[in-house]
Order: C-alpha cells, then sequence, then structure tokens
C-alpha cells in the first residue's frame, strides 16, 4: 500500500506537469499574434478558416515539438483556389522552436506552399491580413 501511494505522490504531479506543459506551448501558439495582420491571432485565423478548430500536441521520434491543428475547411469563408482542392479535412502542423518551445509566427510570411497543407493555413493569412 505505501509503495502504490509512494508512487502516485512520485508520478501524478510528473504527469499532470507534463500535460499542463503541453497545453501550455498550445495556448502560447493559438495566443501568438500574426505578422501584419492587424492585431489578429492564430486561433483567429483558425477560426476563420476551419469549422470547429482541434488544437493538439505532438513530439516527433527526434525530439522536435509540434502544435497540431486539425478541423474542417469552412468552405464559405475560403478563396476558390481552396475550394478548388476539395479539402474538407485538414490538419496543420506548426513546428516549435527547440530552444525557446515558441511557435515562429514568421514561418506564414511570404508565398504560400503549395506542397503542405500549412501553404493552405499560410494563404487563409495573406488573404485575411491584407
Amino acid at each position: 500500500m505505501k509503495t502504490r501511494n509512494l508512487l502516485l505522490f512520485v508520478y501524478l504531479p510528473l504527469l499532470l506537469l507534463a500535460g499542463c506543459s503541453e497545453e501550455a506551448k498550445i495556448d502560447s501558439v493559438k495566443k501568438t499574434a500574426v505578422n501584419n495582420c492587424k492585431g489578429k491571432t492564430m486561433q483567429d485565423l483558425a477560426s476563420g478558416l476551419l469549422q470547429n478548430p482541434v488544437w493538439g500536441f505532438k513530439k516527433a521520434a527526434d525530439g522536435r515539438e509540434f502544435v497540431t491543428l486539425g478541423g474542417t475547411v469552412a468552405g464559405d469563408k475560403v478563396p476558390a483556389w481552396i475550394k478548388d482542392k476539395k479539402v474538407l479535412d485538414i490538419s496543420f502542423s506548426f513546428a516549435l522552436d527547440a530552444k525557446s518551445g515558441k511557435f515562429d509566427p514568421g514561418s506564414l510570411d511570404g508565398f504560400p506552399s503549395l506542397t503542405s497543407p500549412e501553404g493552405i493555413f499560410q494563404g487563409y493569412k495573406a488573404i485575411v491580413c491584407n
């Protein structure tokens, strides 16, 4: 019985800390202000692009961390070129800096990538923020 209680007091806080850490990273990305976008945050963009956005966290085998975002594209709010891709359910991964654990909103600047789902998010950002 004592061993069980000891395990609870030692490991439970560690598990809770790990979960809180992930939630903190997700919240940090949600609240990240998007460059040159009139004060909009990542959460603002996600809510405009996706119906019922779902945020998550994943850690790759090599140790890199990502905040993920998934949902169904809100068809009436996106440009025709996105609708033409017939994308309904989509997932995005936003890499966190290995040292700071933060997301760099500058990764969404520039010409949208045509080879990754993040390019759709990037294109939506370009339209909404201009």
